[in-house]
């Protein structure tokens, strides 16, 4: 059966894993989202769907797995997950009523400086515990940052993480250009947790200032931008949003060479802690 984009698969009213569907958040042509709520209790959730066709189901899998029995950390958490009876896979993951960074961002511009700091502090962690399962999100960006109804942050997405043990093709380019990290627009198979690092310094660049690190375009455009660029870190700009030292700590993550960034979040942690910055409960 052909189905079209943006045509979901599954109908409000349908019951999943003791769930209830109730809207689709999102459907793509190889997946969709759904917002869904606990028959039991009332719980909302959001779960996901990829069709059979999809090529990283057994990485679906095993990120559904680790995000199960890592609750209570800065990465969204997933209940359950599964198959369907039809044979679809899904993951039943915490619904993230305060809706994406991006969101946050198109409607007040900016973050405060104490939400940035707590946004770089709670994206370390979440960061700091990938990484040591040796897992390469490779996707962070204001899309892919959720906030709770509590006001914290989660990671989210991990369509494109790369995992221990899962070989994949060199030299494909894969990502959100304006986001990525110079190695991954040469190599998406090969960056390492300092390609997270770059990313996420990208993300706090425009929560602080309100501008994007990159000119909009395609992303061919935007990836021979990325690989012809030798503009240093933007030090002025984040200095007028941020202290000096946290403007040199982002400028270090900016860093082209991966040599020259902070070389693990548990590193970066320790300086942001050393900084003694006010942030937000």
């Amino acid at each position: 059966m052909n189905i079209q984009p943006d045509t979901p698969f599954f109908f409000a009213g349908e019951q999943i894993a003791g769930f209830q569907l109730l809207r689709p958040l999102r459907v793509r042509k190889l997946s969709e989202c759904w917002y869904a709520c606990c028959r039991r209790d009332g719980t909302p959730a959001a779960i996901k769907f990829l069709r059979q066709e999809h090529p990283r189901i057994p990485q679906f899998y095993t990120m559904a797995e680790f995000l199960k029995n890592n609750s209570g950390t800065f990465l969204i958490r997933v209940y359950d997950y599964g198959k369907t009876v039809s044979g679809l896979p899904y993951a039943v993951m915490e619904y993230a009523g305060g809706g994406t960074l991006r969101q946050r961002l198109n409607k007040y511009g900016t973050l405060s400086l104490p939400e940035a700091v707590r946004l770089l502090r709670e994206m370390l962690c979440a960061l700091e515990l990938l990484h040591s399962r040796g897992i390469i999100h490779r996707d962070i960006k204001p899309e892919n940052i959720w906030i709770t109804d509590d006001n914290d942050f989660r990671l989210g997405d991990f369509g494109i993480v790369r995992l221990p043990g899962c070989p994949e093709e060199p030299g494909k380019i894969f990502g959100t250009p304006y986001c990525m990290p110079p190695e991954q627009a040469k190599n998406s198979a090969s960056i390492d947790g300092r390609g997270d690092l770059y990313s996420l310094a990208v993300v706090l660049f425009e929560a602080l200032t309100g501008e994007r690190l990159r000119p909009k375009g395609s992303f061919t455009e935007i990836v021979k931008f990325i690989l012809t660029d030798r503009t240093p870190p933007p030090l002025n700009q984040l200095k007028d949003a941020a202290t000096e030292k946290l403007a040199l700590l982002l400028g270090r993550m900016l860093e082209r060479s991966p040599a020259l960034r902070p070389q693990n979040a548990t590193e970066v942690l320790a300086e942001l802690d050393r900084m003694m910055l006010p942030d937000c409960d």
